[in-house]
């Protein structure tokens, strides 16, 4: 009499949620669209490429560009997939090592789970490895395999720029440009800036310096607004500088990256950070140590909180004090930049 109860009630409430136009909660596709900016987006996950995202809700399509998409969850997913996907969506990547291993990829029910667990293993990798705690030619490995089997996942462009990060950390720029190439690529203005000025970084770490600073010079003609691909004319501003000197400039190249730092905003740690370090190399080129430790040493005290350039400082850190005789300083920094960076390419050289 009670199964008999319980099923008449089922069939009632089905009946009223129809009749108010819902779907009962079984019958509701709960995939969900996270945006980098506003409210997640319940429905089902229609289209999906390296451009853009779309999603059917009450039978209208949302398109979301690929670029604005954090990340997405689909309908069924375990919840040790699921906060993997939040830990690496708030940069928590050491945490996310622990949720990761929690996941049964073997039980994962749908192919769009299993290509999200494989992107997340090469994404945390490779993360982890630009940050000096994991080594960067496995991570490569990994994402450069998972890109051949998903070059359109909405997930490509930062794969790309991983993977191009990942070859400088390997010590090869000129693959990284190639990376990069994909990220320059994009449609979208800001990614498109981004990897032109990553690509101009690379070529001059490979000393094609003619054909970085025509990179940067793309960058810096640009007709942008936006306050990412702004900074990156910035930093594509330094680049030329960089190139400028090498050509023999040396000189106005110091003062002009003076000019910047006395112009520029502080806060913006990606920045000074680049700057100092440029600062430091041209002073160290050109003699000048104790100038050269000096900007080092800003990068180092001011914004450690950006592992590559940091790392950087701290290797020439201990080169310029071991020339200059103070043996312990350099030491320190030698021991600092171990600690931190244990698996850094800075600690190998």
């Amino acid at each position: 009499m009670m199964t008999h109860r319980f099923g008449t009630v089922l069939a009632i409430a089905t009946s009223a949620l129809c009749w108010l136009g819902l779907e009962p909660l079984e019958a509701q596709e709960r995939d969900r669209v996270y945006p980098v900016k506003g409210a997640a987006v319940t429905g089902k996950i229609v289209e999906r490429n390296r451009d853009r995202v779309v999603i059917e809700v009450r039978g209208n399509n949302q398109n979301f560009p690929s670029n604005e998409v954090l990340r997405i969850l689909y309908e069924g997913e375990p919840p040790t997939l699921s906060r993997t996907k939040d830990l690496v969506a708030q940069g928590q990547f050491e945490q996310s090592v622990e949720e990761f291993k929690k996941i049964d990829a073997a039980s994962l029910p749908s192919e769009d789970m299993k290509q999200d667990y494989q992107f997340l293993r090469g994404y945390i990798a490779g993360t982890l490895a630009i940050k000096g705690k994991g080594d960067p030619k496995n991570a490569l490995t990994l994402m450069t395999n998972w890109v051949k089997d998903n070059a359109q996942s909405y997930q490509f462009y930062p794969a790309a720029e991983l993977m191009g990060d990942l070859a400088v950390a390997a010590g090869t720029p000129d693959q990284a440009a190639k990376y990069y190439g994909g990220l320059a690529a994009a449609p979208f203005p800001e990614l498109k800036t981004k990897g032109n000025f990553l690509q101009g970084k690379a070529l001059m770490a490979s000393k094609q310096n003619a054909d970085a600073k025509s990179k940067f010079q793309a960058v810096m003609e640009a007709k942008l607004s936006d306050p990412v691909s702004l900074k990156y004319q910035k930093m594509a501003r330094i680049g030329i500088i960089q190139c400028d000197a090498l050509e023999g400039k040396a000189n106005e190249a110091i003062g002009d990256l003076e000019k910047m730092v006395d112009e520029g905003d502080s806060t913006d740690g990606e920045l000074f950070a680049e700057l100092f370090n440029t600062l430091g190399s041209l002073f160290a080129a050109s003699g000048r140590n104790e100038e050269a430790v000096l900007s080092y040493l800003k990068t180092d005290q001011l914004y450690g909180a950006q592992s590559e350039p940091h790392a950087e400082a701290l290797y020439r850190l201990t080169q310029l004090w071991t020339k200059m005789g103070s043996s312990q300083r350099a030491a320190d920094a030698k021991q600092k930049l171990e600690k931190l960076y244990p698996t850094s390419p800075w600690v190998r050289k």
